[in-house]
This record gives C-alpha cells, structure tokens and sequence, in this order.
C-alpha cells in the first residue's frame, strides 16, 4: 500500500523535515478501518463520526491492536490504544509503532449531542512523537425516514496543509433493509484544499444471529479503482463488545492489515421524558 511505504521511508528517514512531511499520513486508528461514517454507534464513533457517540447511552472501557505489513513484507505489531466512554464523552489514546524505531502517540477527547433522529459530536485529536500537531473532527448525523441515515463529518480540521495529511469533508449515506439485519452505505472523502477527491468507501453488514454482525468494505481510488477490501467480524453480547477485522489489498495471501478490538459495555436506559 503507498500510503504504508511512505510511512517506512517516513520511519527511515526520522529527524529529517522530509521524514516529518511523509509521517504526517498518521495511520488510522482501527475502527476507521472497517467502520463507515453511518455505521457507528458506540465509543468507536469517537475515530469515525463524533455525532455517533449521542446514538448509545452506552458507559464502556475497551482496548484495540492491530499490525500492519509495510514495504519490503515485514509485519509488525503496529498499534494499541484504548478508550472510555459515558454519557456521549469518550476519550482515547493509541500508540502507532514505524518500522525504524518511531512511533506516535494519539489522544482523542469526543462528545456527542442528540438522539437516535439527530445528532452532532466533536473530537479534538493531538499527535505527539514523528509529528506534532492536533486537529478536530466535526459532525452531523440524522435520520430521515425509511431506514436512511445521511451524515456529514468534517475531519482534520486546523490541521497543517501538507501533501500526505489534508483536513476533508466525508459525506455518508446509509440505508437499513430487513428489518435492520442489512445496512448498505458509502461514503466519499474529499480534501478541502483545491476540494479534490481523496477516496470513496461502500460496503455493508449483515447481521448473522446471535449477537454476530460480518461487515464488509471496499475502499476505491477516485477513479474507482479498488486499493483494498476489508472484512470485519463484531460479536455484542450483553456487557461487551469484541471485533476483529483484515485488510487485503489484493487476494486473500495478500494481507496488509489485521486487528482486534474488545470492550467492556454498560447500556444506560433511556431516561423517561
């Protein structure tokens, strides 16, 4: 993948300005990985779409890691964080790990207003370690009716204007089949600077019965050429939530990205009006 051979030139190259340019395509945290901005509705919503943090009175602690491939084949364990969340707050922090030796620490802090109908939320990011900067990501979701969901997410705002890292828009749509045992979406990100288009998402999940959900997401060039296809795997019982998911960017010997997520949930009930 381009934007993971960048990061181990980036790695290589440390303490150079060149380094810090290239580094600046900080790798994305796990659940921005597989989720899209219409499908999350719980602490993950803190990486991927702020205004979902409203949509679960759900109090959770959880942990994710995962690896990555980089160029030359090497794999390597490449991320672990963990995050809590109450009431539509949630705060987290993860820990990305570059072939070299580098490393960047990740500390997020979201919240989230408004109900199941509509909803908007907030996540201030800071990066501390290759490079050093912060940004926010800002968020609008609603329900219009007949199971569609649109939502709206403005991502990496203030952050610095740099060819490997630029603030973008990302709108989503969604619409739920069966019930709500199908939901089908996608969603376009697009850079802000000279607004040209960076990559377009779409995919679904499928829930499979007791408590399991397999969902399935192509990211696609600007063109609509395919870069890499991920599959996610969520089981939520009761008190908890567990996800594991891969990336390939070519066949199925072709993996370039794995992780796991778990958590422990609390559901509040809806307060009586």
């Amino acid at each position: 993948m381009n934007w993971q051979r960048g990061l181990a030139l980036a790695a290589a190259l440390g303490g150079t300005a060149a380094a810090g340019r290239l580094a600046a395509q900080v790798l994305p945290a796990p659940p921005a990985r597989y989720l899209l901005t219409t499908d999350v509705e719980d602490a993950r919503a803190l990486w991927v779409n702020p205004a979902g943090l409203a949509r679960r009175l759900e109090a959770s602690i959880g942990a994710d890691i995962g690896a990555d491939r980089f160029s030359g084949g090497e794999v390597q364990l490449s991320q672990y964080g963990a995050t809590v969340s109450s009431r539509g707050l949630a705060l987290s922090w993860i820990h990305d790990r570059y072939p070299g030796g580098g490393a960047i620490n990740a500390y997020a802090v979201g919240f989230g207003l408004g109900d199941e109908r509509f909803s908007g939320g907030v996540t201030r990011r800071w990066y501390r370690g290759l490079v050093g900067y912060s940004a926010w990501d800002v968020a609008l979701r609603t329900e219009t009716g007949y199971g569609v969901q649109l939502s709206l997410v403005g991502r990496g705002l203030g952050a610095p204007l740099d060819p490997s890292y630029q603030p973008t828009l990302v709108p989503g749509a969604a619409v739920s089949l069966l019930d709500g045992a199908v939901r089908l979406g996608g969603e376009w990100e697009v850079a802000t600077h000279r607004w040209h288009s960076q990559e377009i998402r779409a995919g679904g999940t499928v829930s499979l019965g007791s408590a399991l959900a397999l969902t399935a997401r192509a990211d696609l060039t600007a063109g609509l050429k395919r870069q890499r296809v991920i599959l996610a795997l969520t089981w939520s019982p009761s008190g908890a939530r567990v996800a594991g998911f891969a990336g390939l960017s070519g066949g199925v010997n072709e993996v370039d990205e794995f992780g796991a997520s778990g958590a422990l949930v609390a559901l509040r009930p809806p307060s009586r009006r």
